[in-house]
């Protein structure tokens, strides 16, 4: 009796159904409220997309508990988007690091390339869900907790300027390569700083990539200016 009731408790916890203000404090945590300001830099330009919807955003899509006889299971699905100005500066450090990487300045010769940030990755599904089946002398469980991303890709348009004129332009678009994570001895709060910090990792990635993606697409226009 005293093992069914420390089973009861332990499934209770595991099953208090994640809801978006729980959900929502943990990638709160996490997530700085106050972005850092873009370092300086003569040869580029980043700009975040245009605002929109600010802040971290949560949607609950299912929440569901089934406390039966035999039977207890239970699923909460949360839909999550990340503010945009939060995505946009990890795609923007990832930028200006490669613009020092690649030596921007010199290879652009005194013209300057200005990013408008037009979409970003963020997006995202956390799942947790499981059950127990009660059996007379024993029990079975079985559950999982996930986070998967929404394929949704880095969108920028660029301009080359010269003399404040516009001598080359284009756009650019990268696909996000994060991959879903699982759950296995995290808590939900870790297990989401986990994928977060993931993310901005990836957010940095591809602004590297797309800087560098730019100046090949740049490199004819370039050679005949």
């Amino acid at each position: 009796m005293k093992n069914f009731s420390w089973l009861l408790v332990a499934v209770l916890g595991l099953t208090s159904c994640m809801g978006t203000k729980k959900y929502a404090s943990f990638v709160e945590q996490r997530v700085p409220t106050e972005q850092v300001a873009a370092p300086q830099h003569d040869a580029l330009v980043v700009k975040a997309p245009a605002a929109g919807q600010t802040g971290n955003q949560f949607k609950q899509l299912e929440r569901s508990f089934i406390p039966a006889l035999v039977y207890w299971g239970w699923n909460s699905t949360i839909s999550c988007e990340l503010d945009a100005g939060m995505a946009a500066a990890a795609v923007s450090r990832g930028m200006y690091q490669a613009a020092d990487k690649l030596n921007l300045q010199d290879r652009l010769a005194g013209r300057q390339l200005v990013v408008d940030i037009r979409q970003t990755p963020g997006q995202f599904m956390y799942v947790s869900k499981g059950n127990v089946i009660f059996l007379i002398f024993a029990h079975i469980t079985s559950g999982e907790e996930s986070i998967t991303p929404r394929p949704t890709d880095l969108v920028l348009s660029y301009q080359l300027l010269e003399n404040g004129a516009v001598v080359a332009s284009g756009e650019e678009q990268l696909k996000n390569t994060q991959e879903p994570l699982r759950n296995l001895w995290k808590s939900s709060k870790k297990f989401t700083w986990l994928y977060l910090d993931q993310f901005e990792l990836e957010a940095g990635r591809m602004g590297e990539q797309s800087l560098h993606n730019i100046l090949l697409q740049l490199e004819g226009d370039l050679s005949r200016l």
